[in-house]
């Protein structure tokens, strides 16, 4: 099948100050094209009638994409879809705008049949705060636009870190490849938790199987699955780990492989950011805040972290977020706080990244994701 020489970049962006966030120079959600061969970007449109799109979700077969506005002192985000064109890359609303029940809303993502959106909502550090749902599902409708929510969530428990883990962080939702169930991160409890996805609408059912747990203080915060092995890898926030874990398909159980160190011992002070791996389930990828540099790890055929194969500079600081392209020949890096998108160039034989292809100046960009 011939590769399509033009891809969609979506970048959500801060513009509207949260404390904990150093800047708000965004303009809301921008849309550019990507050269699959050369790596330049070309700006297309922005929708700016969004509050902080921290994060988004696209669902390709439907033109849709969802995104989440992650609002500082108030107990609800909001989540709202749009239409986007192929061609121009503009953004049209489609629906309501809804609430995700609960607050600082951190991740969105779909489900593999483009029939759910789920909602990780990473919360204040306040007790009972109300109505602290931390996992959230919507149905997709006809027309693409969201239904109020079909399930809600809530987590509980603490972690060893009084200052990041007083209550429950949910920071990711995954549907596993098989679309059975549902992966989530919880930084704050350090736990893994599996929800089963519902096949008659109702969003994601309460965990079967009890939690795995994590080293205490490690905060996971992102995971992705393999290509084609039964396994996925998580990485922690707070310890700057990664894990390699083994998913069960029957049960959607999860059972720990591996921990190792994402950084050298003698990095700066980080916070592990976002992950990625490759087409070909040969390489992982993490982004580093502090370092501010993306990690490549070389994996086995059984899905092991056999190698940390180097360090990149993101090409500026706060790498929040980074995707590679559908073609896997770029990284794109979004560095929140120098205001600017870079794309580097990858190697497919080594996995590394070996030079800049194009950077583009975008005021405070927190999520980047591409589309063929």
């Amino acid at each position: 099948m011939k590769q399509r020489k033009e891809s969609l970049v979506f970048v959500g962006s801060l513009n509207r100050g949260v404390p904990h966030f150093g800047a708000a120079n965004g303009r809301g959600m921008t849309t550019l094209s990507l050269n699959e061969s050369t790596g330049k970007l070309r700006h297309l449109a922005e929708f700016r009638d969004v509050d902080n799109p921290t994060y988004l979700a696209i669902q390709p077969s439907r033109a849709m994409l969802f995104a989440t506005s992650e609002l500082f002192g108030q107990t609800e985000g909001s989540i709202a879809a749009y239409a986007y064109d192929d061609n121009a890359g503009s953004l049209t609303r489609v629906g309501e705008t809804h609430s995700t029940r609960g607050s600082l809303s951190a991740h969105c993502s779909t489900d593999r049949d483009g029939r759910y959106v789920f909602v990780a909502n990473y919360a204040h550090e306040t007790r009972d705060e109300l109505p602290g749902r931390h996992v959230v599902a919507y149905a997709i409708q006809a027309d693409g636009g969201l239904s109020p929510a079909v399930s809600e969530h809530a987590h509980r428990g603490a972690g060893p870190r009084a200052d990041r883990q007083g209550v429950p962080h949910v920071h990711c939702v995954v549907a596993s490849p098989d679309n059975r169930f549902a992966c989530v991160t919880d930084l704050g409890t350090d736990t893994l938790s599996t929800y089963r996805i519902d096949p008659d609408g109702h969003g994601l059912l309460p965990p079967e199987i009890e939690p795995l747990h994590l080293a205490p203080g490690s905060g996971p915060r992102h995971l992705v699955f393999h290509p084609s092995l039964d396994c996925l890898y998580v990485v922690n926030e707070l310890g700057n780990t990664l894990c390699h874990l083994r998913y069960e398909r029957a049960s959607g159980a999860l059972t720990l492989q591996q921990t190792i160190d994402g950084l050298p011992a003698d990095s700066p002070a980080s916070h592990a950011a976002d992950l990625a791996i490759s087409n070909d389930g040969r390489f992982l990828y993490a982004s580093f805040r502090g370092a501010d540099c993306i990690g490549v790890y070389a994996l086995a055929s059984d899905g092991a972290i056999v190698e940390r194969r180097g360090f990149h500079p993101s090409g500026g600081r706060t790498p929040r977020s980074f995707t590679l392209s559908p073609s896997n020949r770029f990284l794109l890096a979004a560095n929140q706080d120098s205001d600017i998108l870079v794309v580097w160039r990858r190697d497919e034989a080594s996995g590394c990244i070996v030079g800049k292809a194009d950077e583009m100046r975008i005021g405070t960009p927190m999520c980047v994701k591409v589309i063929e």
